[in-house]
């Protein structure tokens, strides 16, 4: 790399010079700074020969790399040269087609970090320019791109060093099980990582599992909430391995698995609230209320008790006037509580839906005269919301639907929606209907929309779930005491006078678990040796037994009451899902 633009890079991020120390470890082998510096040479000469796109007036590529460390080269190989890199969430074809850049990373240019012999020119950057833009869906619901500055960057990655670096050393090692494409990922990971001078895992952890090949070090943990769950089923760390602290973010955290994460690391574990927009906005350990970051105040908006933030982390007008979140809070003086959404964004996974955006989506297909999505509170994958589509159909899109397969129709819709929108925004659950149910006031109504979907089970209480494997693979066994309300829509004309609970309905109730638990794919298959024996009543409370044959080709249900059996069956072989629902993504 040429002296000056190495100078730049080294005094804006704190990068030393080649002490010994590695940038990263990938496969428990040290890539030292000589070694970085001389990648970051040859991207930089590969991007030199490029000719860059445009996006709000600044020159740049689109920047996807799942691989940490040629991230981190590339993304400093296109700030060396003045350059912005845009990182979408994902390299989809209609991302692709949507952002009309040149695209860096990934399979194309994987091999492209090697040594060159021609020299490229080189320039300084401008640290006040845009460094990269991210997309976020905003409180508009509208996909739109945020630009952060170098400043920021720079200014967030030091923020972290000054609230949590005291937790760790020079040689701890940052891991993470999150992507570093966002606005989490990126500046806690990578932006920490260089600023701080603290070498990070390439490899990004998937599975709890994963944790066992770890090598004998100190540890940093950059987490999300669904990884920290499955901590509490995850074999003891490698002896040697230290966890300093760990740091979650990108969706609530439920104390059960913020106190069992803590537990299973014996080590600090930092919950962080923000947004794309803001930055990192406040910490908290496990029940105790946030607090400011440092250089971060927070104040309520007059009236409507939505949370108003003054960050340095923020730029043009909202760097004066503050960011109105779209989150309602409470504050005293004992810091943040947060009481929900003012809009229209949920969190699945560790990722943020718009269901406007969904809405938008669907609108654009011929079968769809209008829509309302709605999540569905009492359906679940894991610790996944599931989403609810309510439809309007077209005359076209009628006339589909009566000449088919409901199932399949619905299948049809939510195929028509891949590679648009990422996957866990797609609808689960899908009603047609003539017109949207309104209030007296003409108003659509969330509570309307979600009684369409009639909550099959609003209470299951999961008991001790015994597990164990054999050589024909794992098997598993469920034990489920469920309560039946007495107003449960189902039991309406069915029958009168003496209402009990339909047997298509325990059909529907045990492929639902089977999913959640087994990953059983229970909606495409058979059902053999099914039998109704005695009837289940409103308020009456079963019991759901389902046990996972051996060659994991079945799913064997039986529904007791009082220790009468009241059905069983088996869902017979068919397609069953390459991860469980509620797997760590």
């Amino acid at each position: 790399m040429s002296e000056p633009s190495l100078q730049t890079l080294a005094r804006y991020w704190a990068l030393p010079a080649d002490d010994g120390r590695p940038v990263a470890y990938r496969g428990g082998m040290p890539i030292g700074r000589a070694a970085f510096y001389r990648d970051l040479d040859a991207a930089r000469r590969t991007l030199a020969g490029l000719a860059p796109g445009e996006v709000a007036g600044w020159p740049g590529f689109a920047l996807f790399e799942p691989d940490a460390y040629r991230f981190a080269v590339w993304l400093l190989a296109t700030w060396s040269l003045g350059l912005l890199a845009v990182l979408p969430g994902d390299d989809l074809s209609a991302t692709r087609e949507a952002l009309a850049l040149p695209w860096v990373g990934g399979a194309n240019s994987a091999n492209a970090l090697t040594t060159w012999d021609a020299a490229a020119p080189a320039s300084d950057a401008d640290h006040g320019r845009p460094g990269v833009m991210l997309f976020t869906s905003g409180s508009t619901g509208k996909p739109e791109l945020i630009e952060k500055n170098l400043e920021q960057l720079r200014a967030e990655a030091e923020m972290f060093e000054r609230a949590f670096g005291g937790e760790l050393t020079p040689e701890t090692r940052f891991v993470t099980s999150v992507p570093h494409q966002h606005m989490y990922g990126l500046p806690f990971f990578i932006l920490w990582s260089l600023s701080g001078a603290h070498p990070f895992v390439v490899e990004k952890l998937r599975y709890p599992e994963d944790l066992g090949r770890l090598q004998p070090a100190d540890y940093a943990l950059i987490s999300a909430p669904t990884f920290l769950k499955h901590l509490v089923d995850a074999p003891p760390p490698p002896a040697g391995v230290c966890w300093l602290m760990a740091t979650s973010a990108g969706s609530p955290l439920a104390i059960e698995a913020a106190e069992s994460g803590a537990a299973y690391l014996r080590a600090p574990l930092f919950e962080i609230y923000g947004s794309t927009e803001t930055g990192a906005v406040a910490w908290r350990l496990g029940k105790a209320p946030w607090q400011a970051m440092p250089g971060v105040r927070l104040s309520l908006e007059e009236g409507s008790s939505r949370l108003l933030i003054h960050s340095p982390l923020l730029a043009g007008r909202e760097s004066v006037s503050g960011f109105l979140s779209g989150d309602i809070a409470r504050l005293d003086e004992r810091g943040l509580e947060l009481l929900g959404r003012a809009d229209r964004l949920v969190k699945i996974g560790e990722k943020r839906i718009s269901l406007t955006r969904v809405e938008e989506e669907l609108a654009r297909l011929p079968e769809v005269k209008s829509v309302r999505i709605v999540p569905l509170p009492h359906e679940h994958e894991g610790d996944r919301v599931i989403l609810g589509a309510v439809v309007v159909l077209s005359p076209e899109g009628r006339q589909r639907l009566d000449a088919g397969k409901k199932a399949r129709f619905d299948l049809a819709l939510r195929d028509r929606l891949r590679g648009r929108l990422d996957a866990l925004a797609l609808p689960r659950r899908w009603r047609y209907v003539t017109a949207f149910p309104c209030n007296e006031m003409g108003k659509v109504t969330r509570q309307a929309l979600e009684r369409l979907f009639v909550p099959l089970l609003p209470h299951a209480e999961r008991l001790p779930w015994p597990r164990g494997g054999d050589e024909g693979g794992e098997a598993g066994k469920v034990l489920l005491q469920l309560r039946v309300p007495r107003d449960l829509a189902w039991f309406e004309g069915h029958f009168p006078g003496f209402p009990i609970l339909p047997g298509v309905v325990q059909l529907d109730w045990a492929a639902h678990f089977a999913r959640r638990y087994f990953g059983f794919d229970a909606t495409a298959v058979g059902v053999s040796g099914l039998k109704f024996q005695n009837v289940i009543r409103p308020g009456d409370e079963p019991r759901l037994e389902l046990v996972l044959r051996r060659d994991g080709k079945g799913v064997e249900f039986v529904f007791s009451l009082d220790g009468k059996i009241s059905s069983h069956g088996v869902f017979t072989p068919g397609k069953q899902t390459a991860d469980r629902p509620d797997a760590p993504a």
